[in-house]
């Protein structure tokens, strides 16, 4: 049966639809194809100049590269490593990159390669012969190679650190021949310092004995002096030793109580002649209100003083030094302000701002002119910050200068209630110096002295005249520049019935006006250090009946002032000679302590501190307190690994070895100091 003619017509029509879509469709397919075609082919040409610019780069860098596989053989490398490493016309392809190098290190490129694969980049220093076989060394900075996900190798960017490397070593060289230098200046220090303090022992612990023994007005002044003065060189000493301790950042500072006005008033006393050479007015002031007992280092504390003071007289050859206490107190601290005035040569803010730098002075004709090292300040600076403390200058060119410094010192004790001493007691003040005119008004106004030229009950005067006609029965005092002792003599032939010597103590003043004030007439003339206080000097008292000790010192001066001072505190005590006579003493018993020198002959403190704990029984644990002109933290270390209990630098005060035994007394409790 045949097909209807108009189902043909419709296959025919469908057909011809079917024909226009494919015809359709391929046109966009060409379409589509070429334009794809055209991206694929820019897409290729970008990477090519890629490719081109990449190689360039690569081959044109100034570092070196290299790229190895996962075996480490090298699969490319760029110019730079070629006319470095040595490839030459070949190049280093082929080559293993561990043989490029003359590091002895086998396997390092594999150990590499296992950190890569942690970090994005190790860097290593490899080393190899240069053209001219010098060994250079070159820096590596390596990361992992990987195509589509998966490792390939690695690639190492190279720097020639040859002279980086050099100067390094250069600067190692140069750091271990300052340590050495270092370390021989310290030695030589540390002897110095050793040799030194031995005898400085005996001077100032005979010098003590001596105050132990009665002595008149006179003599015990002259008798403190020396002290003050053998004290004054032991600082110097310790200014040396310093240099050395701030270069090794070493500074330390002890916590003792102390008299913050006696500190001052030393340090006046001690630059008391240089003064009278120099300047008209040489003055200290300490308000009454503030408490005169505090915590702290007073040695450190007096060595800035002595900077301070010195340098103020150095650069002033008229007028006046003042020092001056400002500030308060409250909650057991004391929040004070220290300064130190002069009329000198005064400098510029810039000259200023070159004073606190080690060995620098105002400016060059300085040290030709007013000597000096220009170190003091430094230290000076270092030791007020290492206090908590702040110091700075204020000055103007032919005005003077103002050195000044902050202190926050914890109060020894409860602040005591201020309570005036002269109320009611009228006084003239007749001194030509204006500045210790107001300054002596000022504590007798400060005490309640009445100030007056009527009717005086005390006059005070800074010069030699008769009495004047309005003098009435005025007692008088003379404050003098002249510290010759002559000067009492011709006082009391002048009417005078008391005398001090320029600078004054203000306690010491106060403490003659208020004698005066209640003395009968025909009490007997006073001058300087009649009224000294008890407190200043405490004798010792034999504290320490029946404690055994035996001391080895091989000094004998040092011998005699160790006895001294157990006699007067009852000890009982023998002495010996040098360490293996010690340990001898030791084995037979009998001693509740030893005070052990550690440089003696035939046997050291060192080795008889160790030989002593070696041994059974009591004779082993006796208290070992060590007597060293060693001052440095490294003796202290070094007595205590020896088997020593305590540790005493010479020289020492006499209250500081009796305090120690004290606490050393057989059922005392102790402690280590």
């Amino acid at each position: 049966m045949g097909i209807p003619l108009v189902a043909c017509l419709l296959i025919i029509g469908l057909l011809a639809a079917v024909l226009v879509w494919v015809g359709r469709a391929y046109r966009q397919l060409r379409s589509d194809l070429l334009s794809q075609t055209k991206l694929l082919q820019d897409s290729l040409a970008s990477e090519r100049h890629v490719r081109e610019r990449y190689g360039e780069l690569f081959a044109n860098a100034s570092d070196v590269i290299l790229q190895t596989n996962l075996d480490g053989r090298l699969v490319a490398s760029n110019r730079a490593a070629d006319l470095l490493l040595g490839g030459g016309e070949t190049g280093l392809d082929s080559q293993f990159i561990e043989d490029l190098f003359t590091t002895d290190d086998p396997g390092w490129y594999f150990d590499v390669l296992d950190q890569v694969r942690y970090s994005d980049t190790v860097r290593v220093e490899r080393e190899f012969l240069g053209e001219d076989g010098s060994p250079k060394t070159l820096e590596l900075s390596c990361r992992v190679l990987a195509d589509r996900g998966f490792e390939t190798g690695m690639q190492a960017i190279g720097r020639d650190i040859t002279e980086r490397v050099r100067l390094q070593q250069e600067l190692e060289r140069a750091r271990r021949a300052a340590e050495s230098n270092a370390s021989a200046k310290s030695m030589f220090l540390a002897n110095m310092s050793h040799e030194i303090r031995t005898p400085m022992n005996g001077i100032l612990g005979m010098t003590r004995l001596l105050l132990e023994t009665p002595l008149n007005p006179e003599q015990r002044d002259q008798a403190s002096t020396i002290e003050h003065s053998a004290e004054a060189l032991l600082t110097i000493l310790n200014d040396i030793l310093d240099l050395s301790r701030i270069e090794a950042g070493k500074l330390e500072l002890v916590r003792e109580s102390f008299s913050l006005p006696a500190v001052f008033e030393e340090v006046m006393e001690l630059l008391a002649p240089m003064a009278r050479t120099k300047v008209q007015e040489f003055l200290f002031d300490f308000p009454s209100s503030l408490p005169a007992r505090y915590f702290g280092d007073a040695g450190r504390l007096r060595q800035v003083l002595l900077n301070l003071v010195g340098n103020a007289l150095k650069f002033t050859e008229k007028g006046f030094v003042e020092v001056r206490v400002k500030g308060e107190a409250g909650d057991g601290f004391g929040e004070l302000v220290v300064e130190v005035a002069d009329s000198g040569i005064g400098m510029t803010a810039e000259q200023a701002g070159r004073l606190f730098q080690p060995f620098e002075q105002a400016e060059p004709g300085t040290q030709r002119r007013f000597g000096g090292t220009g170190l003091g300040l430094a230290l000076s600076k270092k030791i007020v910050n290492a206090m908590g403390g702040e110091i700075g200058v204020r000055s103007s060119p032919g005005v003077g200068s103002v050195f000044a410094f902050t202190l926050r010192l914890a109060i020894d004790g409860e602040t005591p209630e201020f309570v005036p001493r002269l109320t009611g007691l009228r006084v003239r003040c007749d001194l030509e110096a204006e500045r210790l005119r107001e300054v002596v008004q000022r504590w007798l106004a400060a005490h309640g002295a009445v100030l007056g030229e009527q009717d005086p009950e005390l006059w005070v005067l800074d010069r030699l005249a008769p009495p004047a006609a309005d003098a009435g029965g005025a007692r008088r005092l003379l404050l003098s520049r002249d510290p010759s002792p002559r000067v009492g003599s011709e006082a009391e032939s002048a009417g005078f019935q008391a005398w001090l010597r320029q600078p004054v103590r203000q306690r010491e003043f106060l403490d003659t006006v208020e004698a005066l004030r209640q003395a009968a007439p025909a009490a007997a003339m006073l001058g300087p250090g009649a009224l000294a206080r008890q407190s200043e000097f405490v004798p010792i008292a034999a504290t320490l009946p029946g404690l055994r000790v035996l001391l080895a010192e091989d000094n004998r001066v040092n011998q005699k002032v160790v006895i001294g001072i157990l006699k007067r505190a009852g000890c009982t005590f023998s002495v010996v000679e040098n360490g293996e006579r010690a340990l001898e003493a030791i084995q037979e018993g009998g001693f509740d302590v030893v005070l052990m020198d550690c440089h003696m002959p035939v046997m050291d403190g060192y080795t008889a501190a160790g030989r002593i704990r070696d041994l059974e029984g009591p004779a082993g644990r006796v208290p070992i307190v060590a007597l060293t002109a060693g001052a440095l933290a490294e003796d202290r270390d070094r007595c205590l690994e020896a088997g020593m209990d305590h540790f005493l630098a010479k020289p020492f005060r006499a209250d500081d070895l009796l305090n120690l035994l004290a606490a050393l007394q057989p059922g005392a409790a102790q402690e280590v100091v």
